[in-house]
């Protein structure tokens, strides 16, 4: 049984699997992996930067991110700005689960460090909540009176994990999550089952090693239940779309050398998975002759903050690096989603150009014959224009222009074939324009 079981695993890995993949599993085999990395390469050497026509900086943001505050984390902040400079991100905006021994905002991550702007909040009553003062006697309130405190008091709030939370519609929020890789990942049955298998994560480990962000960002698909929601609340009222991290870093395994002739299989938070004979791990990964217990043996994190933050990030249209040029773009809608993983997306932009002026996107104005919506690309990217929450044209290219014929919410999604697979890159925020 134990033989059959790592046949199959290895075969599981090491076949090529087909061009157009259907999930994770999929993905997860050598031969699309280097593919993959292949083509990731390849646009980044295809990239050409841009540079911006206003004074606005792009800046980007990590939300919905966990340190050792939180229950389910041991992240260390040193070790969480240090992935983030790695992965590019300026800006990281924590969301602490609360509990009675710490305050979110007093004694949460806050202010410069080594160039990263750290900004303390909390993930409760279903929001990602940014406060500018401590609200720990006000965490009971529901989440409708929680959002008004908090937005009241020049905070932040955003509904979190649509997928548990579709019919609900708080007044007031900032906006919503348009992609979480958490809820990206409960989708993907085949592999959720998979990484529970320590002989499979073991097998798994030379991938994950090999391809570190190819193989954590297997897990992306496209967010179609998330944005038909957002795009049916902003039909009410405007809500900034953000990506949302869910960054934990505990996923994965620890071999521990156990005494009485056995191994102790842990997960990242330190708890037992299981024991195991060590003549049957050692099967599977040699142990050195002189182990002593305590040593460890083996290690594999699947979601280390470099490649989560990297993986997704919400690029922020600012004047310069504070929490106030933060809250005025995300109050505002300067702000897009990017798949930067695959490519940088540094430099795109979409806009409205109408009777000599510039609307940036999160605009709100009143339609005329003569408004026309511009982009640009730092990759030739397939654009898909998308008014009212249906897709209403699409152009392929680096650069974007229509002429809108009717009032709407107008945003557009710019998606990349990488390796044989047409993946959404950037998701930009909503132009408001309304009838006369």
């Amino acid at each position: 049984m134990k033989n059959s079981l790592l046949v199959c695993v290895i075969f599981s890995l090491n076949c090529c699997g087909p061009i157009l993949a259907a999930d994770a599993i999929d993905r997860l085999t050598a031969g699309r992996l280097e593919a993959v990395h292949q083509a990731v390469i390849k646009l980044k050497s295809d990239r050409r930067p841009l540079s911006r026509s206003d004074k606005l900086i792009d800046v980007r943001a990590n939300l919905h991110v966990h340190s050792a505050f939180s229950h389910d984390s041991r992240g260390k902040i040193d070790d969480i700005v240090t992935a983030a400079k790695a992965a590019g991100t300026q800006v990281l905006l924590f969301t602490e689960h609360p509990a009675d021994h710490y305050d979110i905002f007093r004694d949460g991550h806050q202010g410069l460090r080594d160039g990263v702007l750290l900004i303390p909040g909390a993930e409760t009553s279903g929001m990602l909540i940014y406060p500018r003062q401590s609200i720990k006697e006000f965490l009971k309130a529901t989440p409708q009176e929680l959002s008004e405190i908090v937005r009241g008091r020049d905070g932040l709030t955003f509904l979190s994990h649509l997928e548990e939370r579709m019919d609900w519609e708080l007044r007031g929020l900032t906006g919503v999550e348009i992609y979480n890789t958490h809820a990206d990942a409960k989708d993907e049955k085949r592999l959720l089952s998979s990484v529970k298998n320590p002989l499979w994560l073991m097998q798994a480990a030379d991938l994950y090693q090999r391809y570190p962000q190819e193989a954590f960002s297997s897990l992306q698909d496209y967010p179609k239940d998330y944005l038909k929601r957002w795009d049916e609340l902003c039909q009410s009222t405007p809500h900034t779309g953000v990506s949302a991290n869910d960054a934990h870093q505990n996923i994965g395994i620890s071999v521990i050398m156990a005494d009485e002739g056995k191994v102790r299989v842990e997960d990242p938070l330190g708890e037992l998975l299981l024991m195991l004979d060590a003549v049957v791990f050692n099967t599977i990964k040699p142990i050195p002759k002189d182990a002593k217990v305590g040593d460890s043996l083996f290690q594999l994190r699947l979601d280390p903050y470099e490649n989560s933050l990297r993986h997704v990030g919400t690029h922020l249209l600012v004047t310069e690096l504070s929490q106030p040029a933060v809250w005025q773009a995300l109050n505002n809608g300067l702000a897009f989603v990017a798949f930067d993983w695959m490519a940088d997306a540094t430099g795109f932009d979409f806009v409205a150009q109408s009777g000599g002026v510039r609307h940036e996107q999160g605009s709100q104005f009143k339609y005329s014959q003569e408004t026309k919506l511009t982009g640009q690309s730092p990759l030739p990217a397939k654009w898909k224009l998308i008014r009212n929450g249906e897709l209403i044209s699409q152009s392929d290219g680096r650069t974007f222009e229509t002429s809108v014929k009717a009032a709407g919410n107008y945003r557009v999604e710019l998606w990349l074939d990488l390796a044989g697979e047409d993946r959404v890159w950037i998701m930009s925020n909503p132009i408001y324009i309304s009838e006369n």
